[in-house]
């Protein structure tokens, strides 16, 4: 399937650049993040999800049989560490 494309108007603001985002592309979140593709240059966004959306995703699916066995954990107390008020 091909890839949606479309146009958008880019204009400054202030020493800020944005870009219109067209309804088809719309985000549903107010975090993006931004790259850049090294081969072709091109500027990608992606949408970064609510946290309640991260948490409810993880609740939602049980982690799988031997997943961290008691074997692979890490029961040392923790360590005490006054420079960082850990105590």
């Amino acid at each position: 399937m091909a890839p949606v494309k479309s146009h958008a108007r880019v204009f400054m603001s202030g020493r800020s650049q944005h870009v219109t985002i067209p309804r088809a592309f719309r985000f549903r979140s107010d975090m993006v993040s931004i790259c850049r593709d090294p081969a072709s240059g091109d500027v990608i966004l992606s949408e970064i999800p609510a946290l309640e959306t991260i948490f409810a995703a993880l609740s939602a699916e049980p982690f799988p049989e031997g997943f961290l066995s008691e074997a692979d954990r890490d029961t040392r107390p923790a360590e005490e560490r006054p420079e960082l008020g850990i105590a």
